[in-house]
């Protein structure tokens, strides 16, 4: 895809150098980045609740269900671009300029309690669950499919292979990220379980 879009740049003269490299950007970004926090943060929850990863691992046909409560659960993208008030408004009780920078925050609607029942418990059988981590509408994330694939093959890869890994380390020592607008693991050691 890369490749295309440097053959449209050189060709064409469709894309100037700005947005090439802005594009480029926002595809790895948006289509890798946020998929590797995806698979991670999903691992570390299903190591932290074995008896939903046993539900999950024997019945596979799940996945999808179970991807959309960690995508819920530990928010990859934490808010949205910025957006700007088009007219000045009130909004729950604040005043709003024409202008004025608003930026919604994706895990904070993740976790409300008025849209989701115990919204702190990680639940794989959490139902309905119109999380927004891949926002909504005409705002909705392109790569929701591929990542939603991508993340499902990985972790019935990882859980498949090696069944019985866990944590090599207490939860508590698992570093994450400090960017903004991402929730991200730095590093999760995990072990093989011994046998027995």
């Amino acid at each position: 895809m890369i490749s295309d879009l440097v053959r449209t740049e050189q060709y064409g003269n469709e894309l100037n150098e700005e947005e090439l490299l802005a594009t480029v950007f926002l595809l790895l970004l948006a289509g890798h980045e946020t998929t590797v926090h995806l698979i991670a943060a999903g691992t570390l929850a299903l190591l932290r609740h074995p008896t939903q990863k046993k539900q999950l691992v024997q019945d596979w046909s799940r996945t999808g269900t179970a991807i959309d409560e960690m995508l819920r659960y530990n928010c990859t993208v934490q808010t949205t671009e910025p957006r700007y008030v088009a007219n000045d408004m009130d909004f729950h009780g604040n005043h709003l300029r024409r202008g004025d920078t608003v930026m919604p925050f994706l895990a904070a609607a993740n976790a409300d309690p008025m849209q989701f029942e115990h919204p702190e418990l990680f639940d794989l059988n959490r139902r309905p669950n119109q999380h927004l981590a891949f926002g909504s509408g005409i705002h909705t994330c392109l790569g929701l499919r591929l990542a939603k694939a991508e993340a499902s093959t990985a972790l019935q890869q990882i859980f498949t292979r090696f069944p019985d890994i866990e944590l090599a380390v207490p939860v508590t020592n698992i570093a994450w990220g400090e960017g903004v607008g991402t929730r991200s693991i730095l590093g999760l050691p995990i072990r093989i379980r011994p046998a027995g």
